[in-house]
């Protein structure tokens, strides 16, 4: 509703906010850019700000991992088809969406040139409430498309949605793509009517798509993260870096420019997630510092924000690992540790020092210095990959599908640290993100099992050599023909790798660290 400005003088009640201009796409927004009432300036003290996030629906959110695995199931059961992808979304979705008479006087605006009063009477985009309420007509429009059937998907069509983005993916053959098109137009029609059909909003059928701001190739096999998107997580990364505090805002804007990274690459989602735990746990106007610790983690996302991988990740690999490459079995005892290449038939063991045994006494004995069976079981898993990793990455095809080394482990707290990449011990927090970074630089993908004890007697003989004569003896009995390795580097030499990797890769110090412009 647009009104002359004077009437502000009847209706002192109204609450104005200023409009702005953000990128849209990878456009310029100085160039080409998508008009925003800003709900979150003031800083403080907006709209947004206000709103009790706890009263208002939250969108459903189903990982866009989804589609890749459409896209392998498609393949699968149609290996001569191509298997094409297509996006669409609903015109002006968030003007579908009425705003209670009671509450329209929030969502006003000015354009003083003009002399003008601008009143929302429709959810604004920008506003924090509007894509919960939208997800209730986007959900009806994925309920009355997805049932609906044709010979290539007898069960029903892939229903993929995201607020107002709707994904398609169907392989190739006869009429399937045209039918399934056809199909979500008519569910946009049936719950928002014709005016919510415009052709601009629709892709064209292709091998290639962005979805959710990622690039989805299903000829290639790939998932990669364009590069503006790169640049503008490097960017909002450094900023946080270099400050000394983050408000809710910007640290939740730093999240969203990481969760794609995560989608590309497995070992940054454990990260991502503690920073979403993090996040949870604000109040509405408190400021996250940047601590020592914290820095660390961002530094880890730097690194990873500069690999190759990023270019193209195996679509097997962004969901549900494949079955492993290459199986590894480890144990820790209070005397050493021992790691199994099963397949290269090799075995690294590591003796303890006499420090590293007093350390170990301690810690039993009630002081916490972290040098608990978990921690040395996660060394297991750094030995291995400092003295196995570059052979193992050295036999990854050009294809670009990683190798996935499953690591066996009998101490479930211990397999929960390396599958969760999360810890609050010190010590492990260092190995854990040396472990991360590997992952990533040697094109890898790691998980672990539990194995139990009895049937881990290799490795369990192996790390005990140093106990007495007869587990040595046992050991060679069990690895006869192998070859037998020791770690190049000590436990405290697996820390330096870490800290020379922090000190050849020092963040920038950003020109500007605000992400915002009003």
């Amino acid at each position: 509703m647009v009104l002359d400005m004077d009437m502000l003088e009847q209706w002192p009640e109204i609450v104005i906010s200023p409009f702005g201009m953000v990128d849209k796409g990878d456009d310029d927004a100085s160039i080409s850019g998508r008009t925003i009432h800003d709900l979150s300036f003031p800083e403080g003290s907006s709209i947004n700000d206000c709103t009790d996030q706890d009263s208002i629906t939250k969108p459903d959110y189903n990982h866009c991992d989804a589609v890749a695995t459409e896209i392998l199931r498609a393949k699968h059961n149609h290996p001569e088809a191509e298997i094409q992808i297509m996006a669409g979304d609903v015109a002006s979705a968030f003007r579908n969406i009425s705003i209670h008479s009671n509450s329209v006087c929030l969502f006003a605006g000015l354009i003083e040139k003009e002399n003008v009063l601008v009143i929302e009477l429709s959810a604004p985009f920008g506003w924090t409430g509007s894509p919960g309420f939208y997800e209730i007509f986007g959900g009806a429009i994925s309920h009355v498309h997805g049932p609906h059937t044709n010979a290539v998907c007898p069960t029903g069509f892939f229903n993929y949605h995201w607020v107002d983005d709707h994904i398609n993916v169907a392989a190739d053959v006869g009429l399937s793509c045209k039918g399934m098109d056809r199909s979500l137009r008519f569910a946009m029609v049936a719950v928002l009517g014709a005016e919510a059909i415009n052709d601009k909003k629709f892709t064209n059928w292709s091998t290639s798509q962005r979805v959710l701001g990622l690039e989805f190739d299903s000829a290639a096999g790939l998932v990669s993260m364009p590069v503006t998107k790169t640049q503008k997580a490097r960017h909002i990364l450094a900023a946080a870096y270099s400050s000394t505090t983050l408000t809710r805002k910007v640290y939740r804007s730093l999240m969203g420019s990481l969760r794609h990274v995560a989608t590309c690459i497995r070992a940054a989602r454990p990260f991502l997630q503690r920073l979403r735990l993090r996040e949870s746990q604000l109040h509405r106007f408190q400021r996250v510092p940047v601590t020592e610790d914290m820095k660390q983690g961002l530094l880890w996302w730097w690194l990873v924000l500069h690999t190759p991988h990023l270019n193209g990740v195996s679509l097997e690999y962004v969901n549900t690992l494949p079955a492993p490459d290459a199986v590894i079995e480890m144990d820790a005892s209070d005397f050493g540790l021992c790691a199994l290449d099963i397949s290269a038939q090799e075995a690294l063991t590591y003796r303890f020092s006499p420090q590293e045994r007093t350390l170990i006494r301690e810690f039993k004995n009630g002081e916490a210095n972290g040098f608990d069976i978990n921690f040395r079981e996660l060394l297991s898993c750094a030995f291995a990959v400092n003295m196995w990793g570059a052979r193992w990455a050295a036999q990854v095809p050009r294809s670009g599908r990683p190798h996935h080394m499953h690591f066996r482990i009998d101490n479930t707290s211990a397999v929960a640290w390396r599958n969760k990449l999360s810890s609050r011990n010190p010590r492990a927090q260092v190995i854990i993100l040396l472990l991360g970074w590997w992952e990533t630089s040697f094109q890898l993908r790691f998980s672990a099992s539990h194995v139990a004890g009895v049937d881990n007697t290799r490795a369990d003989a192996g790390s005990r050599i140093a106990a007495n004569s007869s587990f040595a003896s046992r050991f060679a009995s069990l690895t006869p023909g192998w070859l037998q390795v020791s770690p190049t580097v000590d436990i405290q030499g697996l820390t330096k790798i870490w800290q020379r990797i922090s000190a050849l890769n020092p963040l920038p110090t950003p020109r500007m660290t605000s992400t915002t412009v009003h």
